[in-house]
């Protein structure tokens, strides 16, 4: 039995009393919140700090492991994307060095403090790596099509790898790419699939100040991308809305996290928030990329909505949710302390519905324990407790 206090205890969605100390017992579980004035003061272990539960990722992609360095950076999404299929298409790394990318990824993840992953695939290349991880992850198969002519095609061709995810034993959900390369159609059709099966949602969302002028009509990066893929959408009529607004009514009282939301206005914001949606920043990676944050401030009121992830090492240097959250503290002063703990912690395991297991204190449950330092408005993660 350990029993662990600290200056403060955060338990993910606030700080503890002054004075509780954790009880874990010998499988690493929490057993009791007791109080210090209630035990002998020589079995227990102070640590100067704040213990906070084991750090939850909302949104990742292991399979792009290996592309980093790989990808140019400030080129705008349509760029990003450009580089990301001809790094595909040249085809010049095997399954074995993808695995190993992963496989090293997962490890940084874990060391980091980092015990649950919400993570994107396209393919079944990570999986071997989640199968035997400490990680949990849940995986999100993402679906493109941006052509309604195409929708069940396209969502049929992803229940295979569904289905090799539930053979498994892997927790998994599917999820469209982004709107402008998933058609409103397509998008209904896979969140009406993970409402029946209780599943959670995620969309990249408002990336790109392209995605806002591609769906208003006018001259955007998008149309050199569709070139480049000699994919013809003469077809396609702008809604002359904004993205997100084509697709939220798409959404179904299900849980939904957007990601990136770099260029959400406020209007979208509260259409989001109405949909009770969670909103996911990946800081690094919009700064890798466009270049650009989200206007923080527009997002103060939906504390218990907001995310954390890194993004894929194609996108970032590190999966390091320390350095997601010290860049939004050097960059804004919209969120408190308390809040950035919490974007890290109970917000991202419940986007994920992994409330019940991680992501806060959980009697009869090992979520993980980091022991962090806050100095000179930065945080470090100091040791992983557990």
């Amino acid at each position: 039995m350990r029993f662990l206090k600290a200056n403060k205890i955060f338990d993910g969605r606030q700080y503890l009393a002054e004075g509780s100390v954790l009880v874990i017992d010998s499988q690493n579980r929490l057993k009791e919140i007791a109080r210090a004035t209630t035990l002998q003061n020589d079995i227990i272990e102070s640590f100067e700090g704040i213990i906070v539960p084991g750090f939850v990722n909302a949104h990742c992609h292991l399979e792009l492991s290996h592309l980093n360095g790989k990808i140019q950076k400030h080129t705008g999404i349509p760029g990003f994307g450009k580089q990301i299929i001809m790094q595909r298409m040249a085809g010049g790394f095997t399954k074995e060095t993808i695995h190993e990318h992963a496989l090293a990824a997962d490890a940084q993840m874990w060391n980091n403090g980092i015990v649950a992953v919400g993570d994107i695939s396209n393919a079944d290349d990570s999986f071997k790596t989640k199968q035997n991880s400490k990680i949990k992850y849940h995986t999100f198969i993402e679906i493109l099509g941006l052509n309604p002519a195409n929708e069940k095609m396209m969502f049929d061709l992803s229940l295979p790898f569904f289905k090799i995810l539930q053979s498994l034993g892997l927790l998994g959900s599917l999820a469209p790419h982004a709107p402008y390369s998933t058609s409103f159609q397509l998008i209904d059709r896979i969140a009406k699939f993970d409402k029946e099966h209780d599943l959670p949602l995620c969309i990249h969302n408002q990336e790109t100040e392209e995605e806002t002028k591609f769906f208003l009509g006018q001259a955007n990066g998008f149309k050199d991308l569709y070139d480049f893929l000699k994919t013809d959408i003469s077809w396609f009529k702008a809604p002359g809305i904004s993205s997100l607004k084509s697709y939220i009514n798409t959404i179904h009282e299900q849980k939904t996290m957007l990601v990136h939301n770099t260029f959400s206005t406020k209007e979208d914001i509260k259409a989001a928030a109405d949909k009770n949606c969670f909103f996911c920043f990946c800081p690094n990676a919009n700064l890798y990329i466009e270049n650009k944050l989200p206007d923080y401030s527009l997002f103060k009121e939906y504390k218990t909505s907001l995310c954390l992830g890194t993004d894929s090492l194609a996108s970032n240097n590190s999966l390091d949710l320390l350095d997601e959250a010290n860049v939004i503290l050097k960059n804004s002063n919209a969120f408190s302390l308390e809040t950035i703990l919490q974007m890290i912690t109970f917000n991202n395991a419940s986007a994920l519905n992994l409330e019940n297991e991680f992501g806060s204190l959980i009697l009869g449950k090992n979520a993980g324990l980091n022991l962090v330092n806050f100095t000179n408005n930065q945080l470090q993660l100091t040791q992983k407790i557990i």
